[in-house]
């Protein structure tokens, strides 16, 4: 993505003989352009006259160099006048009107992309008007207006430089990342390694293996079988033709989203719960097995490599990427903090906010030329500044970007549906989009209780991470340009990805009241192994109402941690009478036990005795007062706070 953008801007222009213009291909047009003696009228396949160079040519596509088209090469054109080559070398211009005609050029087609692209920014900021509060009011997420949106806009043709504006939006991802590793702490990282690597390779795997298995055996699937037996769906389109295409397809459906997810998950405020940190380390995982998803794709490709070539290929990628990320990582977490600090001296906020874009930036071009998503590039420079003073003011600064940015991908996700294509094959993209939500959440559901969630937790997290991925429109349009995969087939799965994005929002409120149902239904009773409260020194919260939930949250950000462990920020434990409340609390991920943490007794029986400070959160004076002279009697050299 960040490749794209510097081809964009790239002041040297671009190759005519490549016959594509990196800013806008074929479809600059620009008339009565005057510099000196040159009056250039510029279309494509329209015939262009150069009088100060006495050159008459055909073009076969329109371009325009501004760096080495006049030194001496030849023109690569469809059509040239005449039988003979001709070459610029016969018709030099001095160099400094060359430089004004190639400056000119640039100019122009720049201002074309910049006008398309005001233009469709008047619009994305008109939608984004009406859609936040709307959506807001009838209380759906905003993420479904802006995919509707995307849709109605496509359709009728209001985005006029969709290209660009992808890219653009692609910004969006990043500073959301990079935002989420604003908010951990390197204890928390190594909390979410038990999550990333016990639940998330396990889920990409078992995943990639299930839906590998219907597509199986060539040419006569399971799953092709299962289609056209019930819908009468064209083979041609649902055929799967080669084990490789299967492959591809079942690592590409086995990512989900992290925009959708973690956008979701930040407007609820469970990012904090052990069920938002179980998330998150399962999407981190997966942005890491895209990495050898893209190596494999091109050994694949290629018919001159053996099959036992593909393992060290892989292994050497792999090693050489990990051991780029190491340095990354090591020298950030020095050099970073001493940039920011040179720059905070300064006192300018345009400095700072600078800075914060180019971290994001170069972070994740970085990771991006290591192999490694530049998504994990950003989330990685979030981390390592996530243990500075800055963050708080590096999450005001990009805050606004973050949100604007992220708005307009959901919007260009919803110009990706090709609705012709979804109105013609509606029955197998129904089929295949609820085989995707089915396959994945059954997984994830028998993946969670094995590393020590809940199975209400379990449920939710299968539920939200079901669908699929904007990583997976990467892997399809690689192996489709390798052609790996057909083209229709291609539209087909993206049609079903992308719609799968859009119930993100369903499947967290349909996860939610499951787990609520298993929870009334089999009135399963709260272990106290559910959640960890193996810590030796832990600061204990009596009482778990408002207060006592944002004191808690406290906790558990990086602000307030400091320790080494597994722990995120301070381990606590919280105590409440009020059963309600425990189990809406267990459910969110709450390390909490029922009882009247005040008394010696319960403390002991849930194994705290030694603890780090105690939180009175009583809302009652009398019930205050009773607490802090039971627990300064047993003990007296406890903080207590109120």
């Amino acid at each position: 993505m960040l490749e794209s953008i510097t081809c964009c801007q790239s002041p040297k222009g671009h190759n005519i003989s490549n016959k594509s213009s990196p800013i806008r291909p074929c479809s600059l047009h620009i008339s009565h352009f005057h510099v000196h003696s040159l009056n250039a009228r510029c279309f494509t396949k329209q015939r262009t006259r150069m009088p100060s160079c006495g050159l008459n040519y055909w073009t076969g596509q329109f371009s325009f160099v501004s760096g080495n088209i006049f030194e001496g090469k030849s023109l690569s054109t469809s059509r040239l006048s005449g039988s003979r080559g001709m070459y610029m070398s016969r018709h030099r211009l001095g160099h400094w009107e060359r430089s004004r005609i190639c400056a000119a050029v640039d100019v122009a087609g720049a201002i074309d992309v910049i006008n398309d692209l005001g233009l469709d920014t008047l619009t994305f900021l008109g939608v984004t008007v009406v859609v936040v509060p709307v959506f807001k009011l009838i209380r759906a997420s905003p993420i479904l207006g802006f995919f509707f949106a995307g849709i109605v806009l496509n359709q009728f043709g209001l985005i006029r430089n969709l290209t660009d504006v992808k890219v653009l939006s692609e910004w969006g991802i990043l500073f959301l990342l990079f935002e989420m590793g604003l908010e951990l702490s390197l204890a928390r990282l190594k909390a979410l390694a038990k999550y990333a690597f016990g639940m998330g390779l396990t889920q990409v795997v078992l995943s990639t293996l299930a839906f590998t298995a219907f597509e199986l055996p060539p040419n006569d699937a399971i799953g092709t079988r299962i289609l056209e037996f019930l819908f009468h769906s064209r083979p041609d389109l649902v055929n799967i033709r080669s084990i490789d295409e299967a492959v591809v397809i079942g690592a590409a459906l086995s990512l989900s989203s992290s925009a959708f997810v973690l956008q979701l998950l930040a407007e609820k405020g469970e990012l904090p719960t052990r069920f938002g940190s179980a998330t998150l380390g399962i999407l981190l995982l997966q942005d890491i097995a895209v990495v050898p998803l893209l190596v494999i794709l091109p050994v694949l490709e290629s018919q001159n490599l053996v099959e036992e070539s593909i393992w060290p290929m892989l292994a050497q990628e792999s090693l050489k990427a990990l051991g780029g990320l190491g340095l990354l990582s090591l020298g950030g977490k020095y050099l970073l903090r001493r940039v920011f600090e040179v720059v905070a001296e300064a006192r300018s906020s345009e400095a700072f906010v600078a800075l914060c874009l180019l971290t994001v930036a170069g972070t994740s071009l970085l990771t991006q030329k290591l192999g490694f998503s530049d998504t994990l590039g950003a989330f990685l420079a979030g981390a390592l500044l996530a243990e500075t003073n800055f963050r708080t003011q590096i999450e005001a600064d990009i805050r606004p970007f973050r949100g604007l940015l992220l708005g307009l991908f959901f919007v260009t996700t919803g110009t990706s549906v090709d609705t012709q294509l979804l109105l013609r094959e509606w029955p197998n993209v129904l089929s295949l989009l609820a085989g995707l939500i089915a396959i994945k959440t059954m997984i994830i559901t028998a993946i969670g209780p094995r590393v020590g969630l809940t199975l209400q937790e379990s449920v939710r997290i299968g539920l939200l991470l079901s669908q699929g991925g904007e990583f997976a429109f990467v892997v399809f349009s690689l192996a489709n340009s390798l052609g790996v995969l057909p083209l229709e087939l291609n539209k087909l799965l993206i049609i079903v990805v992308v719609m799968s994005m859009a119930l993100t929002p369903l499947l967290n409120d349909v996860g939610r009241r499951a787990a609520e149902f298993i929870e009334d239904k089999f009135d399963t009773e709260d272990k106290v192994a559910e959640v960890n409260f193996n810590v030796s020194e832990p600061v204990v919260i009596v009482g778990f109402g408002q207060m006592g939930q944002v004191l808690a949250n406290f906790l558990s950000a990086p602000l307030a941690s400091g320790i080494d462990g597994n722990f995120v920020g301070w381990p606590y434990v919280a105590f409440d009478l009020n059963v309600s409340v425990v189990k809406a609390s267990r459910k969110l991920g709450f390390p909490i036990l029922y009882g009247d943490g005040s008394l010696p007794a319960v403390l002991q029986s849930a194994g705290i005795s030694s603890p780090k400070a105690f939180m009175i959160m009583f809302t009652g004076r009398r019930r205050t007062t009773e607490a802090v002279q039971r627990l300064r009697l047993a003990f007296p050299g406890v903080v207590l706070l109120l």
